[in-house]
């Protein structure tokens, strides 16, 4: 399957550059041999440790299996052809990161009951925003246009604070925003 478009290795360079910067030696540099690979892999791997340490507070049996994925990642490179356990390393940590490590080995062949994706067996993934970050998922979702709003959340921002001023909270901008243009607002938060 093709997008037009699509490319692998710019959009590689895309997330080096969010995840160490623009300007930086790693997003500079398009990654184009194994050695060069394997050492931006292993700096995406520390990077996603470190960001797993500063947001997931869970408890230590999953932190270990989260290590465990990263490590394996890690290890993977240190083989001649790494894509397979790399990728093994990141899936698992991803899956994880969702709850838990599916084992469907014991699987028999035929229809897959209701809780075949469930990963919540051991532990719940909840996502939660406060008023403040759904203001900022509302710009967001203007400058990255994934879904189609009647104007700009900073127009919006504007109009508020010309009615209500700055004491208003951001509590108090999503209610008026909600009954203003309810189209836009469950457009983003259903």
């Amino acid at each position: 399957m093709s997008v037009e478009g699509y490319s692998g290795r710019r959009t590689m360079q895309v997330q080096l550059s969010r995840l160490f910067g623009a300007n930086s030696k790693i997003a500079a540099t398009s990654p184009q041999t194994s050695a060069q690979w394997r050492r931006a892999l292993g700096a995406v791997l520390d990077e996603l440790a470190a960001y797993q340490v500063a947001n997931v507070d869970t408890d230590v049996v999953h932190q270990r299996m989260l290590a465990g994925a990263l490590y394996g990642a890690h290890e993977a490179l240190k083989e001649e052809d790494f894509w397979p356990g790399y990728v093994e390393g990141i899936t698992r940590f991803a899956l994880l990161m969702m709850g838990d490590y599916p084992d469907h080995r014991r699987r028999k062949k035929g229809r897959k009951d209701e809780c075949h994706y469930r990963l919540d067996r051991l532990r719940t993934v909840g996502w939660s925003q406060n008023p403040q970050q759904r203001k900022l998922m509302l710009h967001d979702v203007t400058q990255l246009g994934f879904a189609e709003l009647s104007g700009d959340t900073i127009d919006r921002v504007r109009e508020f604070r010309d009615l209500y001023g700055y004491r208003a909270s951001d509590l108090d901008f999503l209610e008026w925003y909600r009954k203003t243009y309810p189209v836009d607002y469950a457009a983003v938060f259903r």
